[in-house]
Parts: structure tokens; C-alpha cells; sequence
């Protein structure tokens, strides 16, 4: 694919991310906190330029479809009860289908990364219980990003866990994540890029 292909693909990302949780602004900066550091793993793993350029479309799509769920259960204060955590797992299908078809191969990749951040490497994720490196390879990136970011960020059921906590908790699990859920490969590029990630996270990336 030409160079030229991705020159506008970012603004046209933003502004397509930014309409679609208009009412949502938490989904849209959790997007841009995500970007940078789906980048910098991507580019510890060694890919080429161009397509670290589009793991970060991904990563800023990744959550679209979350601009689909009703405001009872996206707004709402405390944990979700089975039925409603059922309606959210369904927002990865739902990124796919907004997604996909959009005109340029960058949103077709985003709409398979959208449909496939929650997949895990063992096979025990959702919406199909795809394993190991069948999950493309923006999705497994988000997968370990998206954990991370989760885990930093405050809500009115939890508190924000500290960096280190945040890094440990990912490297040895516990009883809601386990190493194994993730892409040994991107595993070690996130320990072995964690002081990178505190400073996107804390600084140009925290302030997103």
C-alpha cells in the first residue's frame, strides 16, 4: 500500500471516534490514551512503520461500538448485572458492523481489531472464542493496552490502581486476568516497555 494512503486517515479516525461518543467523551479519551501505547508496542515488535500507523487507527476505533449501548447501562454508576455485561460484550460486534465497508482498508483492519480486542490467546474471550494468532494482531495489541488503561483509570466501583500495580497485576494475574489471555510476544514488549508506558501514560498521554 502507497504511503500517501494513510496521510489523512488519522483526522478522518478522530473525527469519526469523536461523533460516535459524542456523548460519550470517557470512550473517546480512553481511544486517545490508547494510541500511543498500541504504538510504541507495535513498534517494539518489530512491524514496519506503516502499520504501527495502523494499530494506532485501531486502537482509537477499537471501542466504537460502545456508542451503541443505552445510556442506562453506559452511564451507569456501579458494576453491571449479567443481562446488561451481556448487552456490552455485544459492542465489539457492533464496532465491526460500523466500521467495516467504510471505503478505505485501514477501517476494514479496524473493524476486525474492533471486533477481536476482547478475544483472548487462550481462546476463553469473546464474541468467538478466537485463540492464539489467529487474533489479528492489532487486536492483541489492544488486548494487553486495553487492560492496562482499565486498570489506571478511576470509577465509582474501584479505585485507579498506581502504574506498578497496574503492570504487575497484568504480568502474574489474578482472579479476573491471567497472562495467558494475552500474546506472550506482546507481553514481554509491554514489561519490557512499561517505563515508556508510565510516560505516555502520565504525561502527553494522561493529558489526552
Amino acid at each position: 500500500m502507497a504511503a500517501s494512503r494513510s496521510l489523512d486517515i488519522f483526522p478522518v479516525a478522530a473525527g469519526l471516534a469523536r461523533m460516535a461518543h459524542a456523548k460519550d467523551g470517557d470512550t473517546f479519551d480512553h481511544g486517545c490514551r490508547m494510541k500511543p501505547v498500541c504504538g510504541m508496542l507495535a513498534v517494539r515488535l518489530g512491524i514496519d512503520a506503516e502499520d504501527v500507523e495502523k494499530v494506532g487507527v485501531c486502537a482509537m476505533l477499537h471501542d466504537i461500538g460502545k456508542s451503541t449501548l443505552p445510556d442506562s447501562i453506559l452511564f451507569k454508576p456501579g458494576r453491571l448485572e449479567a443481562g446488561e455485561y451481556r448487552q456490552v460484550m455485544e459492542h465489539t460486534s457492533s464496532g465491526h458492523d460500523l466500521l467495516r465497508g467504510l471505503g478505505h482498508p485501514w477501517f476494514d483492519d479496524a473493524a476486525n481489531a474492533a471486533l477481536s480486542h476482547h478475544e483472548r490467546f487462550d481462546g476463553s474471550g469473546y464474541p468467538r472464542g478466537t485463540a492464539g494468532l489467529a487474533i489479528p494482531l492489532s487486536a492483541r495489541i489492544i488486548a494487553v493496552a486495553d487492560v492496562y488503561d482499565a486498570l489506571r483509570a478511576e470509577r465509582p466501583y474501584k479505585r485507579a490502581l498506581s502504574h506498578e500495580q497496574a503492570v504487575t497485576l497484568i504480568l502474574r494475574g489474578d482472579d479476573r486476568t491471567s497472562p495467558s489471555h494475552f500474546d506472550p510476544d506482546v507481553l514481554a514488549a509491554f514489561e519490557h516497555g512499561a517505563p515508556v508506558i508510565r510516560q505516555l501514560y502520565d504525561g502527553e498521554a494522561g493529558a489526552a
